[in-house]
């Protein structure tokens, strides 16, 4: 549940610009605190979450970075809430749904494109549900790590590609013990051991000093990883601060909110549909989140998040990530048998449809 909400700054949306007939915007950038019952059946599927410190009251807290964009007069608003989910900390709507220049920090109407959901009055939000989002412009979030867990873990790097050219290898956890490096060219090539050093607990650097990361191949790393983040806290984040702003938001948002739906393109769709296969489409007091959701771009994929050690970022192809989980069954809203574990289901749970 939401305990408090901060407001940081508020100011009319690039200058005060009008958008059609709803008018001007506002934005409002803030964080959004919350607590979580470990013991509450909404929340016990969230991985570690049982052995995060809590507060005095028994809960396990967070917090939450948001971005509000909401009818400078609410009257002139539609009363509905798009939600959409950053990928990487990356604000893309406008960029891949309305033609506009995209980023977190608009300057000009024009970086808005044709601005397609302001000139139909929703409201739209953001908000941090990812601990790994780059900063400072990503939209952090808050949540524990948890002392004295290990595991022997793996990641992959491949200079060239997403993660541009590399010249260190950055850890997704801070390493602890044994260490080992790799190299191979394909998915099916034979590894070759590789010379490195540790630069700190959370960076390798190949040796001898000035080596530099083949261009394309894969350098896998497995070593003994400690402190994981309860990560599963990002479903219960977004669910909380959506369900908050539904039912108890009218402050904020200048009027009730009717409907609300959530946009996500690529890793935002896949964490989408994990948000939806997971339960964490029902809040904690039986109400429904979102009413319709939209993944672009996301195929059947869910994120490597709501687990000991995950690693959202990761996005699995043939030649990158390819071992990494994604592709989970269920893969469908219908209900299919998985003829290899004998197991059956579908994206669309029973809580995924609660009354709203």
């Amino acid at each position: 549940m939401i305990t408090g909400i901060e407001i940081k700054h508020r100011a009319p949306l690039v200058g005060g610009a009008a958008f059609g007939d709803t008018g001007a915007y506002e934005r409002i950038d803030g964080t959004a605190i919350g607590a979580l019952d470990p013991a509450h059946p909404c929340n016990r599927g969230i991985a570690l979450l049982e052995q995060a410190p809590r507060n005095a009251a028994g809960r396990v807290e967070y917090r939450s970075d948001f971005v509000l964009l909401r009818p400078a007069d609410p009257a002139r608003g539609n009363g509905r809430l798009l939600y959409e989910v950053n990928n990487r900390g990356r604000i893309m709507l406008f960029a891949n749904l309305c033609a506009g220049a995209g980023g977190n920090q608009p300057k000009t109407a024009d970086e808005l494109g044709n601005a397609l959901p302001l000139r139909r009055g929703f409201s739209l939000l953001w908000t941090g549900w990812d601990p790994g989002a780059p900063k400072p412009t990503g939209l952090p979030l808050e949540v524990p790590a948890i002392e004295g867990v290990t595991k022997n873990i793996r990641e992959e790097f491949i200079s060239g590609t997403r993660l541009g050219l590399l010249e260190v290898f950055k850890l997704a956890y801070q390493a602890t013990g044994p260490a080992s490096v790799t190299v191979r060219r394909t998915q099916t090539a034979p590894r070759t051991d590789v010379p490195f050093a540790f630069a700190d607990d959370r960076t390798i650097r190949l040796m001898p000093d000035g080596t530099m990361p083949e261009l394309g191949s894969i350098h896998e790393i497995r070593y003994e990883a400690t402190r994981p983040r309860v990560l599963g806290i990002g479903f219960a984040a977004t669910r909380d601060v959506v369900s908050h702003l539904r039912h108890d938001g009218a402050g904020l948002l200048g009027r009730p909110i009717t409907h609300t739906l959530a946009f996500g393109i690529s890793q935002a769709g896949r964490y989408l549909r994990d948000h939806i296969a997971q339960g964490f489409n029902g809040d904690e007091d039986g109400r429904r989140v979102f009413d319709g959701v939209f993944t672009h771009v996301a195929g059947i994929g869910r994120v490597f998040h709501n687990t000991p050690f995950g690693q959202p970022f990761r996005t699995r192809t043939w030649h990158e990530d390819h071992d990494f989980p994604e592709v989970e069954f269920p893969f469908s809203a219908t209900a299919l048998d998985d003829p290899i574990t004998g197991g059956s289901g579908a994206l669309l749970r029973g809580d995924a449809l609660i009354r709203s």
